[in-house]
């Protein structure tokens, strides 16, 4: 039997208790410290967040929930968001602690967090990304919102943005080949269309010089290239247009009125055609891709002392790349200051106010693309229109151009 065996049983048993109070001892100072300087970054959050120094407040507060996340500090720090602007991801965070007041049963707080989401509810931009239509390579496509991957499972998803500018590209095998830039307000809803990449360009095919083609003159020759498919429009964008036109109106309209010699009534009729010249405009939002949504209005005169207004809400669809056309539901009337009577085989002309009253009726909207620059796009427009009222009905066919601005 070894006899310093008991000794060293002896003399290891303080040792360990000895290192395992200086480890607890160690781990309780470290913990006490992290604990310390959250808390001093919440109190200097705190401070700042009274001072109205938000954007000194909130990285404070966002450290301090990184070392000790709390209830508390999650609160304070969604109010910070909120008060610099940041709306979006004061929504989610007040979310977040709204399920954590939930959980713990914090009936204050969750009252708190629930009166600010239904407050920040209405203010919050949404921005929804897709594919468009057909596209089927997905699987090697990727979507970038201000330099971060979006998941899959986020696209064509309305997905709660901070207001301001937000850069989103498309990305095919590693490679960023479209992005464009998005700037949202307040309330705003925006869709954005990633469109499909380019088809690669086949490789060249070397040819020997007995089968090469003989090259081309120089004089005169022209170098093609290929047509860039257009910027896929934003929807919820303003949308304005604005032109003039002239063409022919033909009215017929009756009312029945004291004669000129004022004996009993007359019959005043009119139906004729006359020159009408006049502006045409449209306001309205990008509901699509490429349709548009709005009210057109239609104002003209004519030189029979006589005017159209017409007005009604209107679609107008991009056809192609250079056409645009659209049905406007109008409503309206239309007058003349010329007329005939007749009263028994008595007939002749006089002045006299005709009009049809209220009308309803229908027009269309048929545009070729004249040019296009970077304000807008000018195009030449022709809007026949028909209406209808109590006391006749008017027919025109106006010919025109109108500038709509980008």
């Amino acid at each position: 039997m070894n006899a310093l065996r008991p000794l060293r049983s002896t003399l290891c048993a303080p040792l360990a208790g000895a290192l395992l109070g200086a480890s607890a001892l160690l781990s309780g100072r470290q913990v006490a410290a992290e604990e310390s300087a959250a808390e001093r970054l919440f109190r200097e959050g705190r401070a700042l967040l009274v001072e109205q120094r938000f954007a000194e407040a909130c990285p404070r507060l966002e450290e301090s929930q990184r070392l000790e996340p709390s209830l508390g500090t999650k609160l304070n720090l969604a109010f910070c968001h909120e008060r610099l602007g940041d709306v979006a991801t004061a929504w989610v965070a007040f979310q977040e602690a709204l399920v954590t007041a939930r959980t713990a049963g914090d009936a204050a707080r969750e009252a708190f967090a629930r009166a600010r989401l239904d407050a920040l509810a209405p203010r919050v931009p949404w921005l929804r990304v897709r594919l468009s239509a057909g596209d089927g390579g997905a699987a090697e496509r990727a979507i970038l919102l201000d330099g971060a991957a979006l998941d899959p499972v986020a696209w064509d998803k309305e997905l709660p943005v901070d207001p301001g500018e937000h850069v989103v590209a498309a990305a095919h095998r590693g490679e960023i080949f479209w992005q464009t830039t998005v700037a949202l307000r307040e309330s705003e809803r925006v869709d954005v269309v990633v469109p499909a990449p380019a088809p690669p360009e086949p490789a060249p095919v070397t040819a020997s010089r007995a089968e090469r083609p003989p090259a081309a003159p120089r004089d005169g020759a022209r170098e093609e290239t290929s047509a860039r498919p257009p910027e896929p429009r934003a929807a919820g964008r303003l949308v304005y247009e604005a032109g003039v036109f002239i063409g022919y109106l033909w009215i017929g309209a009756d009312k029945t009125d004291t004669c000129s010699d004022g004996y009993g009534n007359c019959v005043f009729y009119a139906g004729a055609s006359s020159f009408l010249a006049g502006a045409t405009g449209f306001i309205g939002y990008t509901a699509m891709d490429r349709l548009d949504l709005g009210l057109r209005a239609q104002i003209g005169v004519h030189h029979n002392a006589g005017a159209l207004l017409a007005l009604g809400p209107s679609a107008s669809f991009l056809l192609g790349e250079r056409f645009r056309v659209g049905p406007t539901l109008l409503f309206g009337t239309a007058t003349l200051a010329r007329g005939a009577y007749e009263q028994g085989d008595d007939v002749g002309l006089v002045q006299t106010g005709m009009s049809l009253e209220f009308s309803m009726g229908l027009s269309a909207e048929l545009g070729m693309e004249l040019m296009d620059g970077a304000a807008g796009s000018l195009f030449l427009q022709a809007t026949p229109l028909f209406l209808i009222g109590a006391d006749g009905l008017a027919a025109s066919l106006p010919l025109g151009a109108a500038f709509r601005w980008n």
